[in-house]
């Protein structure tokens, strides 16, 4: 008896798996394509947002660097966020340093027309004095005696020599104000040139019955690196300073001695004069900066202020700031420091 044997190779279930196997590979090519198309238009997108935001980028970046180049300021900074949040925290930075110019560029201008005021007066009072004294003399010369005649002279040449003073002074500062001024550097003994500050201002002292002598302790072998003209500028405006404003019968001192560190030493002028009101400590080194409750002598007057603005200048000139302490009860120390020299 024969038979067949049958083998079935693709029956019914082969082809529901290779189907499923034909709808898998389609269904993965379809997705590949949905990334492939997504990623092309986010490369595109990221294009042309690039391109979109280029000019406000740029736009950032040039008001950043306008207030990094403003006077005194800082970078803007970074800010979180995007294009516009980064230009609208620069232009705020800019606004607030241009406004602030802009205030300081007010007191400038200020303090300009009051320094204009004061030295038109300053200039006018001496000159118009001489005058009168001259037609005094023009006009009575015949009804004056010889000691009257020689009175009015002298009060002329005194005048004479405060507008000198006054001048000088004001061209002096012109010339510190000048861009460009540097402090010739060189080594020498500070306390050396303290005891000729001492010495040269002696007479003045006596005149005004004051006592001008230098701390005992006073470092005097000690060198420091500064110029020493310029120094000796800023020591004999203090010490003038301190005996205007010194009674008779008071005392100014000179010392020097080393700061905490070690690598300066520090220098004070004390006087036992009237001291200076809290509210005018502010201003005492603008010109024309006097306190106008504090007594001066005779010569001095509003030139006062613009010796201590030639200090302050002169010390800034060697990066070291001027400190005043007052008392209106025991009266005013100013001090500075100079590095020490090896």
């Amino acid at each position: 008896m024969s038979g067949y044997l049958y083998v079935v190779l693709q029956g019914q279930t082969q082809q529901a798996v290779a189907a499923a196997v034909a709808q898998s590979g389609a269904w993965r090519e379809l997705l590949l394509a949905a990334l492939a198309v997504t990623a092309s238009a986010a490369l595109v997108l990221v294009m042309v947002m690039q391109t979109l935001t280029r000019p406000l980028r740029r736009l950032t970046d040039a008001v950043r660097a306008f207030h990094a180049e403003l006077p005194t300021a800082g970078g803007a900074g970074e800010t979180r966020g995007d294009e516009v949040d980064a230009l609208r925290e620069a232009t705020r930075a800019m606004q607030e340093r241009i406004a602030q110019q802009l205030r300081h560029l007010e007191d400038k201008d200020r303090l300009r027309r009051e320094l204009v005021s004061n030295i038109s007066r300053d200039l006018h009072t001496p000159p118009a004095n001489v005058q009168g004294h001259v037609e005094t003399l023009l006009l009575a010369d015949d009804r004056l005696d010889a000691a009257a005649r020689r009175q009015h002279l002298q009060t002329a040449l005194r005048h004479l020599q405060r507008l000198h003073r006054r001048t000088a002074v004001l061209f002096e500062l012109s010339k510190l104000d000048v861009d460009g001024v540097a402090p010739r550097i060189e080594a020498f003994r500070l306390g050396e040139l303290l005891q000729d500050v001492v010495q040269d201002g002696q007479l003045a002292a006596q005149e005004r019955g004051v006592m001008l002598s230098l701390a005992a302790g006073t470092e005097l072998q000690a060198c420091v690196r500064a110029d020493i003209g310029l120094i000796e500028r800023v020591l004999q405006n203090l010490v003038d300073n301190a005996l205007a404003h010194t009674p008779r019968g008071g005392a100014v001192t000179l010392a020097a001695e080393r700061d905490a560190s070690g690598e300066a030493l520090r220098v004070t002028v004390i006087d036992s004069g009237s001291g200076i009101a809290r509210e005018h400590l502010p201003h005492i080194f603008e010109r024309y900066g006097r306190a106008d409750d504090a007594p001066s002598s005779a010569g001095q007057g509003a030139s006062a202020g613009l010796g201590l603005a030639i200090v302050k200048r002169i010390l800034d000139l060697h990066g070291s700031p001027v400190r005043v302490h007052s008392d209106p009860a025991r009266g005013t120390c100013f001090e500075f420091s100079l590095p020490q020299a090896a």
